[in-house]
């Protein structure tokens, strides 16, 4: 089976008040981490590719290890500007970047190719 490729962002592991903020449906912080992360790897195989277009933790470094640990795929970190505790942990992501440019095979294109920005 071909790898997937799976573009993501804004998962705030470890940010209790993004809950009320976003109004999402957690009971609790550690409610939103476990659920995230089962949704993630439900979906997400380990050959599988993800675009975090950032935003991945606010949680502490150690705290953030973890949770990247538990995760399926090669990922991919487009940086947001809450990545202190991600960035503490680099040898997790398949690369790390600002802003990325990716082509991906899509025969309805003249040239066969759709070019996708990446950024937060």
């Amino acid at each position: 089976m071909k790898p997937n490729i799976f573009f993501t962002a804004d998962h705030h592991f470890g940010h209790e008040n993004i809950i009320k903020f976003s109004e999402r449906p957690f009971e609790s912080l550690e409610h939103m981490n476990e659920e995230l992360i089962k949704r993630w790897n439900d979906k997400i195989g380990k050959d599988d590719t993800v675009y975090h277009l950032g935003d991945v933790s606010l949680g502490k470094p150690d705290f953030t290890k973890e949770v990247l640990d538990r995760l399926n795929g090669s990922i991919h970190l487009i940086k947001g500007n809450h990545e202190g505790a991600a960035l503490a942990y680099p040898k997790r992501f398949a690369s790390i970047r600002d802003y990325h440019e990716l082509r991906i095979d899509e025969p309805e294109n003249s040239n066969g190719k759709q070019k996708i920005i990446l950024f937060h």
